[in-house]
Order: structure tokens, then C-alpha cells, then sequence
């Protein structure tokens, strides 16, 4: 008898366990998720896949996503001069902003030069994907 109330308590842990480790996502962490992505994509030099990260980057003109481009590549060479380059991103946080309609995302950047930035990155959802706003 004793060893079947013990069995029983480890069934019912395991089950709380499993229980537990098997929850679907937030949608605050999907967008924090895909923030940081976009991010990474940013800082490893994918211009094309970052601007993809945008709402409606799909339907801009030809001239306007150039110079979108070309101000992404600026922006990263700008960081490389005055601060030695970002190293890393990292999510700090998202949560739900139901006034604007959009998630939240926190990314903390991290400099070279040992410099630390938190932005916040509005995220929506299109077409069953986070994109920033």
C-alpha cells in the first residue's frame, strides 16, 4: 500500500511536470521572440531579412526600400564608429499595449564599448506573424 501512494505521488508530479513544460507561447513572448530575430538579422548584416521584419514591407516602392536599405547599413557603420558595434540583443520584456493595439517589445543592446541601450520595438501581428511596426 505504501508503495502505491508513492507511485501515485510521482505520477502526479510528473503529470504537473509535463503539464507545465508543454504551454503554448504567449503571444507577448511570439513577438518579443520575432524582435529579437529581426534584430539579429540586423546586426549580422541581412538588411533584406531585418526590412522583411516590417509590416507592409512588401508593398513599398522599389526607391523607398533602397534607401531603407542603404539606411540600415548606415545606421549599423554609424554604431561601428561611435561605439565599436552592438555585440548582442537581448529580449528584456514585451507585453500587450491594448491603447496602440500593438505588443511591446523590450530589446536590451549591448556596445563594444560596454554601452547598453534598451529600445522598444512596436510589434504586429499580419498574417499570423509578428512584425514590427
Amino acid at each position: 500500500m505504501r508503495n502505491f501512494f508513492a507511485f501515485g505521488c510521482w505520477l502526479l508530479v510528473v503529470g504537473c511536470w509535463q503539464g507545465c513544460s508543454n504551454q503554448e507561447p504567449t503571444p507577448e513572448e511570439l513577438a518579443g521572440k520575432a524582435a529579437k530575430e529581426y534584430y539579429d538579422r540586423l546586426l549580422a548584416g541581412d538588411y533584406e531579412a531585418f526590412l522583411q521584419g516590417k509590416a507592409d514591407s512588401d508593398s513599398l516602392p522599389s526607391g523607398y526600400r533602397q534607401e531603407l536599405l542603404h539606411a540600415y547599413e548606415r545606421f549599423m557603420q554609424e554604431q561601428e564608429n561611435n561605439h565599436g558595434g552592438i555585440v548582442g540583443v537581448a529580449l528584456t520584456n514585451a507585453r500587450n499595449d491594448s491603447l496602440q493595439q500593438v505588443m511591446q517589445a523590450f530589446l536590451l543592446l549591448t556596445f563594444k564599448d560596454s554601452v547598453k541601450e534598451e529600445i522598444v520595438i512596436p510589434m504586429v501581428l499580419r498574417d499570423g506573424q509578428w512584425k514590427m511596426r
